[in-house]
């Protein structure tokens, strides 16, 4: 049987926004040093665009942080499997346990082109959402968030399943 190993929810949401404001940082830091005091006298409209958009970059990274810090009390683990075998396989143990379950699918979330959301499961108590983590080539998991009240006898058969 594989143990599955919970972490607070908002850890990958911190890892996001932690990335993306040093992105951010750093290529915003290179321009300034090296293009911006050459061109602000000559384009003085660009060199607005250019604070405001690392400064809405910035923001945005900043969004992740609270989103993180709102989901602080929630748990979630990660896998290596792909997100959609993961959605069915716990969708089938819920349907089996003959418990209510819903699929809600998760088109029209917004990403930031760091994660894909697969899809969340909406039970009587609580909620289980389901979404792909990935950086290039580097890095792939599956992020399963449980929120509220999931019975854990389920989530230990879907574990017991994964060995």
């Amino acid at each position: 049987m594989t143990d599955l190993e919970y972490n607070s929810e908002s850890r990958e949401w911190y890892i996001a926004s932690g990335l993306i404001l040093f992105v951010t940082v750093l290529c915003y830091s290179f321009l300034s040093w090296s293009v911006l005091p050459d061109q602000s006298e000559v384009l003085p409209v660009v060199t607005n665009a250019i604070h405001l958009s690392f400064a809405l970059l910035g923001l945005s990274g900043l969004f992740l942080a609270v989103q993180g810090y709102r989901l602080k009390n929630s748990k979630g683990f990660l896998l290596r499997k792909d997100g959609d075998e993961v959605l069915y396989d716990l969708e089938r143990l819920f349907l089996v346990a003959d418990l209510s379950v819903k699929e809600v699918s998760c088109v029209n979330m917004n990403s930031v082109g760091l994660w894909r959301p697969v899809g969340r499961l909406i039970l009587s108590e609580g909620e289980i959402e389901v979404k792909e983590i990935w950086l290039y080539a580097y890095y792939y998991r599956t992020h399963v968030a449980l929120r509220g009240k999931v019975p854990d006898k389920i989530i230990k058969k879907f574990a017991s399943s994964l060995a």
